[in-house]
């Protein structure tokens, strides 16, 4: 019996309670690390196409204001989603 030896039928069900509740939050706190990652990738993966479409479309129109498709680009993007694309470009319009 090891760990639960001298223990009740009742403290037993206690602590086998205690161990599936703090098994299923640990699940709990995985799975939402893992969608927040999953999350901030899909966003810097859009966000990357994103910036590569607009300065195609700005190049067709013959305006030169490109951003680079960087880590700091796609990090800023990833962070703050689309009005962190209209900071870059207005930074670069500016600078």
């Amino acid at each position: 019996m090891g760990f639960l030896q001298g223990v009740t039928i009742d403290g037993q069900l206690i602590i086998w309670l205690a161990i599936g509740i703090l098994l299923v939050f640990g699940i709990m706190v995985v799975n939402s690390r893992m969608r927040r990652v999953a999350v901030f990738g899909g966003r810097a993966i859009l966000g990357a196409i994103g910036i590569a479409a607009i300065n195609l479309a700005l190049g067709g129109l013959g305006l030169a204001l490109g951003v680079g498709v960087n880590l700091m680009t796609v990090a800023v993007v990833a962070f703050l989603g689309l009005p962190g694309i209209v900071m870059l470009y207005g930074l670069t319009f500016i600078l």
